[in-house]
């Protein structure tokens, strides 16, 4: 039998003398929705890399190909690797996924386990990158209700994580891997998280659920944006039921868009819209914005600024492969960005010379049958 959260408890409130708009500095809501990255300092730094970029790389990079082995300057990065990075999207978890776990009904676990989903999505709009991980890199922490939190780098090329959260007695586990695709258009990048995502309870139920697409434009001129579009899908097979959310469900910032705002009006890009089916038949409207609210019909079950995320802790004697304890990260924090800089290529070379050695001294694959 699970262990049941006291959720009064666990959840603080948003502090009132706390202004920013979603919790970090420099990132505000656009006219037209999304995140508006403003602070000048960086967006100067960022441009320079980036116009440096496509300069350099130019005719590769404008064709759109992956940009996710790109070196780049340890000026942009935050001191986190993105697996560390990766719990900033599960920071509502210890609250959402245990109301879903103590839910009396399949449809109000599905609508908590959504809710989950949208709480993290403004946690993305963050201007530093974080730092491609290595291949074998691990981290491990825990949220304050006991919540185990486990994820390792299985994959260098293309790069994918694996992950596995096990909520507090065991009443439910998030688990599954993500590829992550980004290429370069000429004023911005687009790419996203593909692969499985599984919400597993006690009596074996399982919502699957997919990642939208990410959007990132104005990188060298104009506003630089950061916004979700596509769509998402939750489906719990074993009670009949699906969600569908379309976000950005009027193209906000797409040529055909804009022509056609002139004749009618558009919804901003960070607003979503949706239905939850069960045997296919509508059962509750979906609609929100994931920078303010999700509403199912007219009841809010998700509302920015009503809590302080969850932060991870790092466990205590973590595995050498431990994100943190990179040699380039910990450069980074004590700022010494040469040491932080020469390190990062060190261990991007090392990779690269694995690689080769894998593949030279490696299985083979067999040729296909002709």
């Amino acid at each position: 039998m699970a262990t049941k959260v006291n959720l009064k408890e666990l959840v603080k409130p948003w502090p009132k003398e706390n202004k920013t708009e979603f919790g970090f500095e420099d990132v505000v809501r656009a006219q037209y929705g999304g995140c508006s990255f403003v602070g000048k300092e960086g967006l100067n730094m960022n441009r320079t890399v980036v116009t440096h970029m496509i300069k350099t790389l130019g005719k590769n990079i404008m064709e759109g190909k992956s940009v996710i082995s790109v070196s780049l300057p340890v000026t942009i990065f935050e001191s986190r690797s993105f697996l560390e990075r990766m719990t900033d999207h599960w920071a509502f978890a210890p609250l959402y996924l245990n109301k879903a776990a103590q839910s009396k009904t399949p449809e109000e676990r599905l609508k908590w386990a959504i809710a989950f989903v949208v709480s993290g999505l403004h946690n993305g709009c963050k201007q530093k990158k974080p730092f491609n991980p290595i291949l074998g890199e691990t981290y491990q922490g825990t949220y304050p209700d006991g919540t185990n939190i486990f994820l390792e780098q299985i994959s260098h090329h293309p790069p994918v994580s694996m992950y596995e959260l096990e909520g507090p007695g065991k009443a439910w586990k998030l688990r599954g891997y993500n590829e992550y695709k980004a290429s370069f258009r000429p004023n911005g990048v687009v790419g996203g998280q593909y692969g499985p995502n599984r919400i597993e309870f006690e009596d074996g139920s399982v919502i699957e659920y997919n990642m939208p697409q990410v959007s990132v434009s104005g990188m060298v001129i104009g506003e630089w944006l950061f916004y979700w579009t596509g769509t998402m899908t939750f489906e719990d097979k074993k009670n009949g039921l699906k969600a569908h959310i379309r976000l950005d469900p009027d193209d906000t910032y797409s040529m055909t868009s804009y022509l056609t705002s002139f004749i009618s009006t558009k919804s901003p890009c960070d607003y979503f819209t949706g239905s939850l089916t069960k045997d296919g038949k509508e059962v509750s409207k979906i609609s929100g914005c994931w920078l303010a609210k999700l509403k199912f019909d007219e009841k809010v079950y998700w509302k920015i600024r009503q809590y302080l995320p969850f932060a991870p802790k790092e466990i205590e004697n973590s595995l050498p492969s431990h994100a943190t304890k990179r040699a380039d990260l910990v450069a980074l924090k004590k700022g010494d960005l040469d040491l932080s800089q020469s390190e990062k290529t060190r261990l991007e070379q090392k990779q690269r010379d694995d690689r080769k050695l894998r593949k030279e001294l490696g299985p083979k694959k067999e040729a296909a049958a002709h």
